[in-house]
């Protein structure tokens, strides 16, 4: 069975004019995906079309006392790479099995429980509580597969404008970027440029030209202690790729 338009619209349309207001719109994708997981975990079922990222099982890493701090400690985990869905009460954090460790020693080290509420506070202004300043691309649909094959990025959520066109929100290391895709692209759309560090630039150059990118400059040593790349994306960004080291 699949969801129809006319499905959501009857689902709406028995709210009060009150309660339609309160709908956060831009939390609606991850509320949905996040009540189906939970309704396939509770019956022991898993999709048949699930993503790659998808197939690891989600279980609770943390609980907290307010959405606030839920979501402020869903930023630090975003951040650090990991994938993360806000319960259906918005108090609790899911996180793929393989992961949880992980998830939880990040929140232990990084918000201690006294630190916690000043951290929702001080993110309660920003989408995801993470990335003040975010690059906004423009491209293809492809452009979302070509950060996750290159740079790891995770999805953070996706609002559809149509069955074409995706307004998306990502997240690569400690860093959000704000996609705008669709086919044919956007009439506003213009190449950006962007610079990304990675552990190993020359791997990160090669799964650019493996995911359809051209060579901008191939991986060199610069004289201000950096080795770094370039690389055009098939919408047109340039991606300057960088390792940092002493």
């Amino acid at each position: 069975m699949k969801l129809s338009a006319e499905d959501l619209r009857r689902q709406y349309a028995d709210l009060s004019d009150d309660a339609l207001l309160e709908v956060d719109r831009q939390d609606l994708v991850e509320l949905a995906r996040t009540c189906y997981d939970e309704e396939l975990a509770r019956r022991n079922l898993k999709a048949a079309s699930a993503r790659p990222d998808d197939s690891d099982d989600f279980v609770v890493a943390a609980t907290f006392a307010s959405q606030e701090e839920a979501k402020a400690a869903r930023g630090l985990l975003v951040g650090d790479g990991i994938r993360t869905q806000v319960g259906s009460g918005g108090l609790t954090l899911l996180v793929p099995a393989s992961l949880v460790g992980d998830a939880r020693d990040l929140l232990e080290a990084q918000i201690p429980d006294e630190q916690l509420a000043e951290a929702a506070a001080s993110a309660s202004y920003v989408r995801h509580g993470v990335g003040t300043v975010r690059p906004y691309l423009y491209g293809n649909l492809d452009l979302v597969d070509f950060v996750q094959e290159v740079f790891g990025a995770v999805e953070l959520e996706r609002t559809p404008f149509s069955p074409t066109s995706f307004h998306i929100e990502a997240a690569i290391g400690d860093s959000v970027l704000v996609l705008e895709v669709s086919d044919p692209p956007h009439k506003a759309a213009a190449p950006a440029s962007v610079y990304v560090y990675v552990p190993d630039v020359d791997a990160a150059y090669g799964r650019a030209l493996q995911a359809g990118a051209v060579e901008v400059a191939a991986p060199a040593d610069k004289p201000y202690n950096e080795r770094a790349a370039g690389v055009r994306d098939r919408s047109g960004n340039i991606w300057w790729i960088a390792t940092y080291g002493d």
